[in-house]
């Protein structure tokens, strides 16, 4: 191999134009913030769910307990 290969295999690996203005801390922030938001909305939609379900659950006992009482 050639030390003009090289030099070109190193160059090609160089972070140049956008890729060399990315901030892997921003990116980690991001990336954080993200997660955390999108986790939290996941865990909303799923609180929801179950209250749904209890809620369905509480009126069919109640109209059970209304029927046997009748």
């Amino acid at each position: 191999m050639s030390g003009t290969q090289v030099i070109k295999a190193a160059s090609m690996f160089t972070p140049s134009g956008a890729a060399a203005k990315t901030s892997v801390v921003k990116e980690m922030i991001l990336g954080a913030g993200l997660g955390t938001v999108l986790g939290f909305w996941w865990q909303t939609y799923h609180w929801n769910e179950n209250k749904k379900w209890d809620d369905f659950y509480a009126a069919r006992a109640a109209a059970k307990a209304k029927e046997a009482s009748a």
